[in-house]
């Protein structure tokens, strides 16, 4: 209806001009109106049809009555009204502004006018009207020259304003049900399967409803949601220890180093990791200890404060130039956050996302921030703001934590990372691994089971349908596995590539790896000079030789100075990581001579590093590990070692992988499907899973305590 007020309101000068006498007083009124009209317009860069054709029409009757006063041109006004908008909404079919349009966008977040839906109504309403307005337009001229009476003419002519005022009210809210039943019918046939829960959980020994592949935070999320609805669950970790990259070991002396997770996020108030916690109980179970960053670019030092406003203050102090550019982005940032989390709800982990139109049209009014970017690039982002080198590379510190893009990462996944600056970034007291540990716990309080050095060898899989997992040391049965392993190693190593789909075969086939990383770990004899995370910008790049790597950059941490249980008293624990490309088969062909030639450059490199940033640390080392791509490789199963999984197909019809296989009972979690990398995102597609399975294990739980 807003819509349509906004086409009555372009009548409004063929009023003025049809009803206000004399006739050029009309006129002239009517053109001052159609002028400040157009004036308007063509200031938002809005200009409509129908308002260029009044323009015109009024423009050629007020020339006319200028010249011959007693011509009554507005005589044939009904027929000239319907005309006008006859010819305009025909033409606005062929020209690609369609007539509806024009007024919905008026009405409409500019976040949804592209969407193609918001395209195919007005396309529709459009047509009608266009019938509607010439059906009018030829009923009238039959009136105007009496071939019709009066009183039928009449009716004929304003009787086609019903379908056009029906469809308008009507059309809109039917076609967006429509679009979401096809949108969650759109799932590749192939995908189209439900689980086969059995009607109570499995009494045999070995048998399960659910086993999950892995003990990483997205297995162990969907592990632990699961087994709270009643579902026998079991989580099989190859490594002595649980949690993959999030999980921390001792090393001599008492030393006690993260396996990657330096981080966290998600803690907020609308945060899933939050909401994951507290929907289990164990919101108080860990102590988190707040992150503090420093941003090194050469010689200078920036410690980022603790507050995202003093951040923004401390930025425009450092460069001036860009104040403006500066405070649109911050508050940009943060209402682009506000929209991202709006969808996150205590009663969830993932997101709720708009399904419909009417849905999608409230959020892009509630959150045009977030919409406008969410297709973007953080280069795109930066550019509307910001043109500084210096500053960009600051805002961008954090870029390495989800790979190696750069600016080109998309900026949906860096206004997520912003959230370490908005809320803040966490690290669990006594290591990362404590976040895994209470995980299992509780798993075990709902009775599920988590056993560690299972390395499973393949996912059994008869007609389609999987039947469970084989280990070195059992079989153990389950209607569904949760695989937390890499994609592209889940599919050629577990399942076997024969059993996919052809197409799935080749998609697997082209599935890469993300980044990996050169990880230098140490222990030193005395306390680290900060406990801030440093990302160091290096002044000159460092070539490493013994395997042809530039490195422009690192990112170099002590847990313990943060952290005092991480280390005996008085010394400390030390992290460097340098990113490389994952080609843990380069380094596995290598022989012991290269390869322990690699981590001697490496220890150097490192040990040179330290030098320039705690010269007494460096003089201080008590022993030294260097970690690589075939290290990854070994004990987080990843595609060549990649950090962060498989990346996920780029251009596809449908997006690949899938939490979904094409395999009957078989689900994927971890950060090469859904939502990225990150503990954050892992949370969320652990949740994902869970909750597709979830209302399957409810309604079992329903039945058996009715």
């Amino acid at each position: 209806m807003r819509t349509l007020w906004s086409i009555f309101r372009d009548f409004i000068p063929l009023i003025a001009a049809f009803f206000i006498p004399p006739q050029i007083v009309g006129l002239g009124i009517a053109l001052l109106i159609v002028g400040w009209m157009l004036y308007s317009q063509a200031k938002t860069r809005s200009l409509k049809t129908l308002t260029i054709i009044n323009a015109a029409y009024f423009v050629i009757a007020t020339i006319v009555t200028l010249f011959d006063p007693n011509t009554d041109i507005l005589t044939y006004g009904q027929v000239t009204t319907y005309v006008i908008l006859a010819v305009t909404t025909t033409l606005s079919l062929f020209v690609g502004e369609l007539f509806t349009i024009q007024y919905a966008k008026e009405t409409t977040p500019k976040a949804v006018w592209t969407h193609p839906l918001f395209t195919s109504i007005n396309r529709r309403l459009t047509v009608i009207w266009s019938v509607s307005f010439t059906l009018s337009a030829l009923f009238a001229c039959l009136t105007q020259f009496a071939i019709l009476s009066s009183v039928t003419g009449t009716v004929l002519t304003h009787i086609w304003m019903i379908p056009g005022l029906i469809a308008n009210s009507v059309l809109p809210p039917r076609m967006q049900r429509q679009f979401a039943e096809r949108m969650k019918a759109m799932q590749p046939q192939e995908l189209n399967w439900s689980p086969a829960i059995s009607d109570a959980p499995p009494a045999e020994p070995y048998h399960y409803d659910v086993i999950v592949v892995g003990s990483g935070i997205g297995g162990l999320t969907a592990a632990v949601e699961l087994a709270a609805l009643g579902s026998k669950v079991l989580v099989l970790e190859q490594h002595y220890l649980f949690g993959g990259a999030c999980s921390t070991y001792t090393r001599k002396g008492g030393f006690k180093f993260e396996a990657g997770v330096e981080s966290i996020s998600g803690l907020g108030e609308q945060g899933p990791v939050n909401h994951l916690l507290k929907r289990h109980g164990l919101e108080n179970a860990i102590t988190w200890l707040k992150n503090t960053y420093e941003y090194r670019d050469g010689k200078q030092t920036k410690i980022i404060p603790n507050d995202y406003w003093k951040w923004r203050d401390q930025l425009i102090a450092e460069f001036p130039h860009e104040r403006d550019g500066i405070e649109a982005m911050f508050t940009e940032i943060k209402a682009c956050y506000d929209g991202m989390y709006s969808v996150f709800a205590p009663d969830r982990l993932c997101p709720r996302k708009p399904e419909s139109m009417e849905e999608m049209t409230r959020f892009a009014e509630m959150y045009p921030e977030f919409l406008r970017w969410s297709a973007s690039t953080w280069k795109d982002f930066l550019d509307g703001f910001v043109r500084e080198p210096a500053l960009r590379a600051q805002m961008s510190m954090l870029t390495g934590y989800v790979g190696d893009a750069g600016e080109e990462t998309p900026a949906g996944t860096m206004i997520a990372l912003m959230g370490y600056f908005l809320i803040g970034g966490f690290r669990p007291q006594g290591g990362g691994g404590e976040l895994a540990m209470k995980l299992v716990e509780k798993l075990r309080e709902y009775g599920g089971e988590a056993l560690l050095s299972q390395l499973v060898q393949s996912i059994i899989v008869s007609d389609n349908q999987v039947q469970g997992v084989v280990t070195k040391k059992a079989v153990y049965y389950a209607p569904v596995v949760i695989s937390n392993v890499d994609p592209r190693v889940t599919y050629e190593k577990l399942v076997g590539l024969d059993k996919l789909p052809l197409a799935y075969q080749e998609k697997v086939r082209r599935l890469e790896p993300s980044t990996s990383l050169l990880i230098w770990t140490a222990a030193i004899d005395c306390e680290f000079a900060t406990n801030h995370l440093i990302h160091y910008s290096l002044p000159k790049p460092i070539h490493l030789a013994s395997i042809d790597q530039r490195i422009e950059g690192i990112g170099i941490h002590s847990a313990s100075a943060l952290d005092s249980t991480l280390a005996p008293n008085g010394k400390a624990t030390l992290h460097i990581n340098m990113q490389t490309k994952a080609e843990a088969s380069r380094f596995q062909a290598m022989t012991d001579v290269e390869y322990a030639a690699v981590k001697a450059e490496v220890d150097r490199v490192c040990l040179e590093l330290l030098r320039e940033i705690d010269p007494q640390a460096a003089e201080s080392i008590l022993f030294t590990e260097i970690a690589t791509p075939r290290t990854v490789a070994h004990y987080m199963r990843t595609h060549e070692g990649s950090v962060y999984n498989s990346k996920r197909l780029e251009g596809e019809a449908s997006p690949f992988p899938t939490f979904k296989a094409p395999i009957e009972g078989l689900y994927l979690v971890g950060a090469g499907v859904g939502y990225g990398p990150g503990i954050e995102a892992v949370v969320i597609s652990g949740g994902d899973v869970a909750s597709q399975l979830g209302a399957f294990f409810a309604e079992r739980k329903r039945i058996q305590t009715a």
